[in-house]
């Protein structure tokens, strides 16, 4: 931004605008000055990918969509997923929220703006070729993530997959009313186009092993996840149908309903997914839950999806058999009540002894899912029977490395992007390419007290739109507008990074910043007052004591 035309719309302020430099250089009174400072806004922070947020916000401000979507790629290869699908941890570190009570800006949904307004645009293709080929095992988002980074470096890159599509989780885990199959479909291509292979209906441990591998690729990056569900652990368990097969199957469109009243036994991300999905097929659903909404793991948002679509919620509900007589099947439950909390700091549910009745025609298990490890040889095991991993996903073995939910458990979207990309970059240092990740120097993070929202239009946070009904599975919400995406930006509070709004040019008593894309200060007559600090709405300029400083 070269001009500072904006500024004329700053209410009357009793400051003057003229110079007051004279002969005498003044800056020689001054004992700290005002710098600007790379600092981290709370939102990025509060990012697992920690995506520069505030930066991508002004290139799209100023109508630089490209730059806007390097920038977050950089982060996050996915802004069209994580838009739609991400629980957005970053709306719920923003200083807006923090300091004026009003609702945080509506980061996700700008995200999903910018992913949709560049889906045209292709992933970078690499400058040189590294002449190595690196093997992903797995197409959900880790997998992907890793194969983009990989990809981007210049390696050869081959994405193996058990299933006849590619997509994992993200097509088969997640509802099409929440992220169309046609979304992760043009990503899909877009990877392709980038040079990445996909080989499908290939399984590690029947199809191919870790030393067939390894045999051929320079390193390895496994990220299956965590298909294998938990065990309820009641008596009748085999009349449950398992809530990941359900969501599976209907993502293949093999739709089958086992009746007008179902059950879903679980209180997490996949037991909202299988009841909200049985209720847009037009079943009644109730959700046993053996705790209350407060203990309940699932995201809280979709928590509310999922009332407002009608299920319902039976809460300190245990189920402890599972009958079938006249064609229905017979649950019993028992009441309970919480206790001290539990390893997980939640509250203990107890029992009561007090058991009834509940009938369904269906009961759909959904209570956690777990890795499968046994394509995993015992040399990459620890003593506690999961796999021996560093922090980058490093295993025992120097080729192989691993990540996803496959390490950690069922996590986010954006959380497996992270691990991919971790993965990624380990696997670049290894094979000597460091040069190509700069190292993240960790920064300081703005709070909240040292934002200033006077200058910050005070207008609502633009609501997110909901689709009119085109059928049970067709995408529930609208992606932004155009002039809604500029509306919301205004509210940003950019802090810790500069956005040119210009305040502390207007407000500088002395006139000794000028403007050359940013504020630049004369320091001979700045005398240190401090009011350009104070006055920057996002905190991006800090006073430094002048023994601080370097002087040339």
């Amino acid at each position: 931004m070269s001009t500072l035309n904006h500024v004329d719309d700053y209410p009357e302020i009793p400051v003057s605008l003229a110079s007051t430099r004279t002969i005498l250089k003044t800056g020689a009174w001054r004992s700290v000055r005002p710098v600007l400072a790379e600092r981290s806004a709370p939102c990025s922070a509060a990012c697992p990918a920690g995506v520069g947020i505030p930066a991508y916000l002004q290139d799209i401000k100023e109508g630089r969509p490209k730059e806007a979507f390097a920038a977050l790629t950089s982060r996050n290869p996915f802004p069209r997923i994580t838009g739609r699908v991400c629980p957005h941890f970053c709306e719920q570190a923003c200083n807006l929220e923090e300091k004026t009570g009003r609702d945080s800006v509506s980061i996700r949904s700008i995200e999903r703006w910018l992913g949709d307004e560049t889906a045209h645009l292709p992933h970078p293709v690499p400058s040189r070729e590294t002449g190595k080929q690196v093997a992903v095992v797995g197409s959900g988002p880790a997998g992907l993530a890793a194969a983009f980074y990989l990809r981007r470096s210049g390696h050869e890159v081959t994405v193996f997959d058990r299933r006849d599509l590619p997509g994992g989780m993200l097509r088969y885990g997640i509802p099409d009313y929440r992220l169309p199959t046609v979304i992760v479909d043009e990503e899909l291509a877009r990877l392709e186009a980038m040079g990445i292979e996909f080989r499908n209906g290939v399984a590690l441990g029947s199809d191919l092993t870790l030393d067939d591998l390894e045999a051929t690729y320079a390193a390895v990056f496994v990220a299956t996840g965590a298909g294998r569900e938990r065990t309820v652990g009641i008596e009748g368990e085999s009349l449950l149908e398992p809530g990941l097969a359900f969501l599976e199957a209907t993502g293949r469109g093999e739709v089958a309903l086992p009746g007008d009243r179902c059950a879903v036994i679980g209180g997490g991300n996949t037991a909202m997914d299988v009841a909200r999905v049985l209720r847009r097929l037009g079943a009644e659903v109730t959700v046993l839950y053996r705790r209350t909404v407060t203990e309940m793991p699932a995201i809280r948002e979709e928590y509310e999806h999922a009332v407002a679509d009608g299920v319902t919620f039976k809460w300190l509900t245990l189920p402890r058999a599972v009958k079938k007589q006249d064609g229905k099947l017979i649950v019993t439950v028992e009441d309970m009540w919480l206790g001290e909390p539990d390893e997980s700091g939640r509250r203990r549910p107890m029992p009561t002894g007090v058991s009834r009745e509940l009938r369904f025609h269906g009961v759909f298990s959904a209570t956690g899912e777990t890795a499968d490890l046994t394509p995993f040889p015992d040399r990459l095991m620890s003593s506690d029977g999961w796999l021996s991993l560093a922090e980058n996903g490093a295993t025992t073995d120097p080729l192989v490395y691993a990540g996803g939910d496959l390490a950690t458990g069922p996590a986010t979207v954006i959380e497996a992007i992270v691990a991919g990309r971790r993965a990624a970059r380990a696997i670049d240092h290894q094979l000597g390419l460091d040069r190509l990740w700069p190292e993240d120097n960790p920064i300081e993070v703005v709070g909240s007290a040292e934002v200033n929202p006077t200058y910050v239009p005070r207008h609502d946070r633009t609501a997110d739109h909901v689709a009119e009904w085109a059928g049970p599975f067709a995408e529930e919400s609208v992606t932004m507008t155009d002039a809604e995406v500029l509306y919301e930006i205004e509210r940003c509070l950019s802090c810790g990074h500069c956005n040119a709004c210009g305040t502390c040019f207007v407000f500088c008593p002395d006139g000794v910043i000028t403007w050359e894309d940013g504020p630049v200060i004369d320091y001979e007559f700045c005398k240190g007052c401090g009011i350009c600090v104070a006055e920057c709405p996002g905190h991006a300029m800090i006073l430094v004591n002048e023994r601080e400083v370097s002087h040339v």
